[in-house]
């Protein structure tokens, strides 16, 4: 039958935390472990990408008014009895294992069950430099919240020294675990289609959320300082959300119409990756950096700003450029790359080497280690 596990998160939107989820969803051995889905909140545009063997719970079908009353008694008063209620309703199996796959409200939800199963939680993001879950706990509940894990999973080093450098003295319960590249399934997807353009121009791919996080407003910046540029050069914009608008506005205000194309949500954005010069991100902060090494997996070299995940992934330069956050670093990292076929051919061949080293094998037997570990 195999261990029962249980795992929570909010709805399956289309970020890297929830590809990651969905890898491990899917790949996880059946004969070892029997799984269940918690949603906080239902849906998600990859939702429709659930194994159909695992088991489904969600505690709201949508973000109601009592969802929002319950988060607002238990951040405004630190009473969290709407939430309890609802659990103890929905989640009524005990299981062997729970985990809370993001920090924030999974977590959260995580410390509020009645249950003597062992605790895990993942870490995505630098949580010293971008405190953005504070908001979801009352006063100092969040790092009580992390004290009553058993085992606390991080991205990336870079993510697991800003947490212990943050929520000091729990080293003994935080471990590493690199986000999983399918590579092979990635391969498969990015032949599916080619829906790029096929003249001359040098395309530069991002692939992301429209965020604060991602920062996407950088490249529309940048975009204007190639309005002079003497290559042909397009900004192809894969991604959807909340800023759209703002962002369409910039697109309209620097008069690079012509030079940013947003294509939207896609839920394949491999062929784009994979037909692109070049894979831009421009991240405010990250925790690992998932896109880079898709793109690594596809033969397409990258350029980031210098955040957590992807500084450890490129290192000092040795599999991709890193640049500083301004305007003028980000302009002249793709300068030099674009201007560069020697030095592109050179971060394909090293990107190859480098996504080894983050394969959907070792992330599943490390996995495996740290259940057999705490269990």
């Amino acid at each position: 039958m195999g261990k029962k596990i249980l795992f929570l998160y909010g709805p399956l939107n289309a970020g890297g935390a929830e590809r990651v989820l969905l890898d491990f969803l899917k790949n996880l051995d059946r004969k070892k472990y029997n799984i269940t889905l918690c949603q906080i909140v239902a849906g998600g545009v990859l939702a429709n990408e659930l194994p159909e063997d695992i088991q489904k719970i969600s505690l709201w079908t949508n973000y109601s008014s009592y969802y929002r009353i319950a988060y607002r008694i238990a951040i405004w008063f630190g009473n969290d009895f709407l939430f309890k209620r609802v659990i103890k309703k929905k989640i009524t199996t005990e299981f062997d294992i729970t985990i809370s796959f993001l920090e924030g409200m999974p977590l959260k939800i995580h410390t509020l069950m009645d249950t003597m199963s062992k605790k895990m939680t993942w870490v995505h993001v630098d949580l010293d430099n971008f405190r953005y879950t504070e908001s979801n706990f009352f006063r100092k509940k969040e790092r009580e919240a992390y004290m009553k894990m058993d085992e606390i999973i991080c991205v990336s080093e870079d993510t697991k020294n800003a947490f212990l450098k943050r929520f000091l003295g729990i080293e003994n319960t935080v471990s590493t675990i690199y986000n999983p590249i399918d590579i092979l399934t990635i391969k498969k997807l990015a032949e599916n289609e080619d829906r790029l353009l096929k003249d001359n121009v040098f395309k530069i791919v991002i692939v992301g959320r429209l965020t604060f996080q991602k920062k996407i407003e950088r490249v529309v910046e940048v975009a204007a300082k190639f309005l002079n540029y003497n290559i042909p050069t397009k900004f192809i914009v894969v991604g959807d959300g909340e800023l759209k608008k703002e962002l369409h506005y910039l697109v309209k205000k620097f008069q690079v119409e012509h030079l940013v194309e947003f294509v939207g949500y896609q839920s394949n954005p491999y062929p784009y990756i994979k037909n692109s010069d070049l894979l831009l991100l421009t991240s405010a902060y990250e925790g690992f950096g998932l896109v880079l090494c898709e793109a690594m997996a596809l033969g397409t070299p990258v350029i980031s700003t210098k955040t957590a995940g992807p500084t450890e992934i490129i290192g000092a330069n040795e599999f991709g450029l890193l640049c500083d956050h301004s305007i003028e670093s980000i302009f002249e990292a793709l300068k030099t790359m674009i201007e560069s076929e020697e030095l592109r051919n050179l971060y394909i061949q090293k990107g190859f080497e480098r996504v080894k080293e983050y394969s959907l094998e070792n992330a599943l037997n490390q996995f495996d280690k740290v259940i057999d570990r705490i269990n």
